[in-house]
Parts: C-alpha cells; sequence; structure tokens
C-alpha cells in the first residue's frame, strides 16, 4: 500500500500537482517517511489550514486507490490531469456536503491558476 499510495510515480505526480495546485508543496511526503508518519505529520508542515490539507490528501490518496483498481480491475487508463481534476470536483462536493474544513483551503485556493 505504501507503495501504491507514495511510492510509485503515479501517486507521487498526482500529489505534487495537487499540493502545488493549492500552494501546499511543504507537504509532500520526504524521501525518508513512512506512510504512517507522512499522514500524521505532512500537513502540520503547512502550519495554518492543517484540517484542509489533511483532508484534501486523504482525498487525494482515496482517489489514487479507486484509479488503481480501476485500471486492475476494469481496464481503465492513468491519466495524471484528468485524476487531479476529479479530486478537485469531488473536493467541492464534499465542501457542499458539509465537509467545512475545504471553506479554508491552504492558500492560494482549490481553484485553478
Amino acid at each position: 500500500m505504501a507503495h501504491l499510495l507514495l511510492g510509485c510515480a503515479f501517486s507521487k505526480v498526482v500529489l505534487h500537482a495537487v499540493l502545488s495546485r493549492v500552494g501546499a508543496l511543504c507537504c509532500m511526503p520526504r524521501p525518508s517517511e513512512s506512510l504512517v508518519v507522512w499522514l500524521s505529520n505532512g500537513a502540520r508542515r503547512l502550519q495554518r489550514n492543517v484540517k484542509a490539507a489533511q483532508t484534501l490528501v486523504n482525498l487525494s490518496l482515496w482517489r489514487i486507490w479507486k484509479r488503481r483498481n480501476a485500471c486492475v480491475f476494469e481496464g481503465a487508463s492513468l491519466v495524471v490531469a484528468r485524476l487531479v481534476e476529479d479530486i478537485f470536483v469531488e473536493a467541492d462536493l464534499w465542501r457542499a456536503a458539509g465537509a467545512r474544513q475545504l471553506d479554508h483551503p491552504p492558500p492560494p485556493s482549490f481553484s485553478a491558476p
């Protein structure tokens, strides 16, 4: 699981794209961090809007996991730009459903640059 979510190139590119889009690259996993340590501490590097960053990271990992399953079981393809867009669309849905921590995203915002 750690390899699929942190170690593989696809996951790294997706996480980089998501976190850079919200100005939170400092939350990227460090090479020496395990998945558990990164999930516990990664968003705290931001020092503000930590809950928003943690929620966005969790959503991103969930969507990466689901996309990998779709590739294995349904023959879907891996397209970084499509997955990143899907993550932000789902973040908007989560916000509409009451995920209040996403009302205060990491800077600059969840919108495209």
